[in-house]
């Protein structure tokens, strides 16, 4: 099947997805999109049922953007907004790490208890040659977890054309709301003998956007990131060692009582594989990865200081890897792996009278209020298997088992720090516990699915699957007053259905699929049991949606949109889940013609009143907003696209965004009001 479409510069990639969660498509029944040879970039196909792909990846719209919003544009895909950085990405109802984000191979926590740093936010999207969004739990092979969805970034090695030794790119933009500036660039140098070098870097640099109504928001950031790989690729072996560092700096966070001046990310990995000839195995790959990040939050250094101030440092680490047999019988094509990551965090709050703020900054132990992290450490050791048959030539079935070994520790839950009580005795306070002994859990998930092609333009596809995710380090041991970490919580398991059917029909697509996902032990995370503080209990839960995506090309014109409905219930206490998106989509229209091309989105979402009161700001208003965008080929190697997102300069919040803490007036952290936009992509 071949649909051919036009990728659109500007506000939106082009969506030719489909909504499914549970398995990855064959490569024959893979949904092919050929761009126009004028366009290169924000080039979105559809790999079967399951998954949106976006290859030769500037996801961004405006200048500057974050990752979680840049990923806004993929159908059933928003995130909650704290601030311009760091925006938490939600899929089918689900967040943190009921999502996995996989970079090259590796897995990075972010080191902020408030979560001012998600994977997201420390991931090299600017390096990647292509990024694969999965909806529901579509493989054993992604790690532990991932009940609601994984992001992947994958790398390749470079292909240089015959003769070149050197390429490159460069890009700049710059937009008017918020005067956001984004400089960035790449290039591959070809070492001889199947050696390679590559190497990039970004600056991004954003001021406080205005809302529709003129609010000043305070979102404003500066970051740096770059990376250097060195690899070799031939012979039917790959290898690669990557090396990259991150900095944000002075971040603003309206939806936060702190804001963070400081925080990096270091990442070390060595990847690859290797084609073999040893009767059915046919391929060995694997990854070895340490992740680093370092954050800094206070309530001074970017803000008015309060009668008290406060510091917290926090880290980080991570340490993991992965190793994968692949194997052919016939009509069967196997996948047998061992994965490993534990994740070690470690953050304490410093608090004083502002006079004091020198031994915050010094970190002097006499300053110390809480351990709010009291170096946890939560490692996790999985074993897999995944297959994919083909029973005829028209219908395949995939299956998969996982088996994870969980171990949890808190190496100073008993330590007291000199301003206050010690991790072990909040614990006991609300749980009746303590966490000077290990926690440890077997965790069992799997997955069957089943696609049918009626014709050759018409998949329909079924499955069932079981997910287990165990409690991160906030969930089990966080540890400061007013907020309780749960050391005994159990991990949640979802029960997941989903069916659905792909057309293709040339001229026109359409992609529509159903879920539903019952929950045992939800991990919630509790306001309104304990008056005053935030706890963790176990809840069933339920969770279902519909996801339609469509589109048609013709004579030089495209439309294409996509709707997306989710419903969250807690069914212990009858009452709504937290966070939940209401029904939301977009609608989009281009035209073009040789080098140029032109279009305009609508985003839209109706009201959401089902929600958590403890937790969600509010009830959410609908909002339509209006985007419009072209692009212009220049020449074969440089390209110009320019855009005006929300221009009737509308004043709205996503229904996921943070309640707005730095100002009153306002319930939420708006969406910026209308900006403009121009960017430059050169080749080289």
């Amino acid at each position: 099947m071949t649909l051919k479409k036009h990728a659109c510069f500007g506000t939106t990639v082009l969506l030719m997805c489909s909504t499914s969660n549970l398995a990855f498509a064959q490569e024959s029944d893979a949904i092919t999109i050929a761009l126009d040879p004028i366009l290169v970039q924000n080039q979105t196909i559809a790999d079967g049922p399951m998954s949106t792909v976006v290859d030769e990846i500037d996801l961004g719209t405006a200048p500057a953007q974050d990752g979680a919003e840049a990923l806004r544009s993929v159908p059933g895909v928003t995130s909650g907004r704290m601030g311009g950085h760091g925006l938490e990405l939600v899929i089918r109802g689900q967040q943190q790490n009921q999502l996995n984000v996989i970079d090259a191979g590796s897995f990075t926590y972010g080191a902020c208890p408030n979560r001012m740093d998600p994977p997201t936010a420390t991931a090299s999207f600017n390096r990647a040659d292509r990024i694969i969004v999965e909806k529901g739990y579509a493989s054993v092979t992604h790690g532990p977890g991932g009940s609601g969805g994984t992001v992947i970034l994958e790398r390749e090695a470079p292909e240089l054309e015959q003769e070149t030794r050197f390429s490159g790119e460069f890009r700049t933009g710059l937009s008017s709301n918020g005067g956001n500036i984004d400089l960035g660039g790449q290039f591959t140098v070809d070492l001889g003998g199947g050696f390679y070098m590559e190497a990039g870097g970004e600056i991004k640099s954003a001021d406080n956007y205005k809302d529709g109504s003129g609010q000043s928001v305070r979102s404003s950031f500066d970051e740096k990131s770059a990376g250097v790989t060195l690899g070799y690729s031939g012979n039917g072996a790959d290898l690669a060692f990557d090396a990259e560092y991150k900095l944000a700096e002075d971040m603003l966070f309206p939806g936060a009582g702190m804001d963070s001046p400081f925080d990096e990310a270091i990442t070390y990995r060595l990847r690859g594989g290797v084609d073999v000839d040893a009767g059915a195995l046919i391929r060995i790959e694997g990854v070895l990865y340490h992740t680093a990040v370092d954050h800094v939050m206070d309530n001074y250094s970017l803000r008015p200081v309060g009668a008290m101030a406060m510091r917290t440092p926090a880290t980080s680490d991570t340490l993991g890897g992965k190793l994968e047999a692949h194997l052919s019988f016939g009509a069967t094509e196997v996948k047998i792996g061992l994965d490993h990551q534990a994740n070690r965090r470690d953050a304490t709050a410093f608090g004083g009278m502002p006079a004091m703020i020198p031994m915050l900054e010094a970190e002097n132990p006499a300053r110390a209020q809480f351990l709010i992290w009291p170096d946890t450490t939560i490692a996790q050791t999985g074993l897999y298997f995944e297959a994919e048959t083909e029973i005829t030539e028209a219908t395949r079935l995939k299956y998969g088992l996982r088996y994870d070994y969980v171990r949890a520790d808190a190496d100073k839950a008993a330590v007291t720090p000199a301003l206050g009580p010690s991790p072990n005795a909040l614990y006991t306070a609300q749980y009746g516990t303590n966490f000077n002994s290990a926690r440890e859990e077997h965790n069992f998930g799997g997955l069957l699915r089943l696609e049918h092609e009626l014709d050759a333009g018409t998949l329909l596809f079924a499955g069932v699957s079981r997910s287990v995710r165990t409690a991160d380090a906030t969930e089990r041991s966080i540890a400061r007053m007013g907020w309780v970490g749960n050391p005994d919580i159990n991990p949640e398991k979802h029960y997941q259905l989903d069916f659905g059917v792909q057309i293709d029909r040339g001229a026109w697509y359409l992609n529509a699929n159903a879920y539903a996902d019952w929950v045992d032990d939800y991990i919630l995370r509790d306001q309104f049991s304990v008056a005053g503080t935030t706890t963790y209990r176990n809840v069933n839960a339920q969770l279902a949606g519909v996801e339609i995506a469509a589109g048609w090309e013709g004579n030089g014109w495209e439309i294409w949109g996509d709707a997306t409905y989710t419903y969250g219930e807690n069914t212990t206490d009858n009452r709504a889940l937290a966070q939940i998106p209401p029904l939301q989509g977009q609608v989009s229209a281009a035209y073009g013609r040789d080098s140029w091309r032109a279009g305009a989105r609508v985003n839209w979402a109706t009201e959401q009143s089902r929600i958590d009161p403890a937790r969600d700001p509010g009830t959410t208003s609908g909002y339509a907003t209006l985007d419009l965008f072209g692009s212009y080929e220049l020449s074969e190697a440089a390209s110009l696209r320019a855009g005006v997102n929300n221009v009737t300069n509308e004043t709205y919040a996503n229904h996921l965004s943070r309640t707005n803490l730095f100002d009153p007036a306002l319930t939420q952290v708006n969406e910026p009001g209308r900006t403009i936009y121009v960017s430059l992509d050169t080749r080289f």
